[in-house]
């Protein structure tokens, strides 16, 4: 009787160590996803942007404006690209040319053709000079908008993984609910093979051990067209699953 007691004294004992543990596991559980937590807020603070909606609206509207009043500017057909790279040459990327013609002109004017209009020349250097101006602010501001766009579309991805992070949990705790929106999230992180494309040799023999381990299923199907002439044709249907519950079964019928 004695030892029976002392038995199920040990046997209490062992539980409340047990218990201790797991409060234990718990409290560090907690404290690892509030440091997880605190991590991500630091590293959405360091790499957000200072926006507003009411400043996005307003920055779009004066880009749509400024979209609208260049296109005015230019009332003729759209250029190719052949168009572009010899209009350019013969310009634009000779502006100290057409500086040094225009001060030329102004201090020797009794070379200036009859037919050319001093005037019209100095003001279409002007235009070319305000036009180029603006394609550096662009520029300037495009590299801008796209530093912005890396970092927003960044920080999104961020905070969908947290969810998606949370979600995957919960499937993993088997929570009523989860392991639907698990599936339907995880299809982004497959890089499976287009439909339309035939899998290469190495891509089947790679399904072919999968499918015999229990690591995948699905079938595989391989159709022979004329295998007794050179050139023969075949035709492989691989329809295997990855990651999704597979069985493998032994001669026995055994799993």
């Amino acid at each position: 009787m004695e030892k029976k007691t002392t038995s199920a004294l040990s046997s209490e004992q062992r539980v409340k160590e047990l218990e201790q543990e797991l409060a234990k596991a718990h409290a560090d559980l907690s404290d690892a996803n509030a440091a997880l937590e605190s991590f991500h807020d630091d590293e959405i603070k360091r790499s957000s942007v200072n926006i507003s909606s009411c400043a996005l609206r307003d920055a779009l509207n004066a880009a749509e404006l400024l979209r609208t009043n260049i296109m005015s500017w230019h009332t003729g057909d759209d250029l190719t690209e052949a168009d572009r790279r010899r209009l350019l040459g013969s310009g634009v990327r000779r502006y100290g040319f057409l500086d040094k013609v225009s001060d030329i002109m102004t201090t020797n004017p009794q070379f200036t053709p009859s037919f050319l209009d001093e005037e019209g020349f100095k003001e279409q250097i002007r235009n070319l000079e305000e036009v180029r101006n603006i394609s550096v602010i662009l520029q300037q501001t495009l590299r801008a908008n796209n530093d912005v766009l890396a970092i927003l579309g960044d920080q999104a991805f961020r905070m969908a993984l947290m969810y998606y992070g949370a979600v995957r949990d919960a499937s993993l705790r088997r929570v009523q609910g989860a392991s639907a929106l698990f599936r339907i999230l995880q299809q982004f992180f497959r890089h499976g093979r287009p439909q339309s494309e035939e899998p290469t040799e190495h891509e089947v023999e790679r399904d072919v051990k999968a499918l015999l381990h229990g690591h995948k299923d699905g079938k595989i199907v391989i159709e022979n067209e004329r295998p007794h002439m050179v050139g023969g044709k075949h035709v492989v249907v691989d329809e295997t699953h990855k990651e999704r519950a597979a069985f493998k079964e032994t001669e026995s019928g055994e799993i």
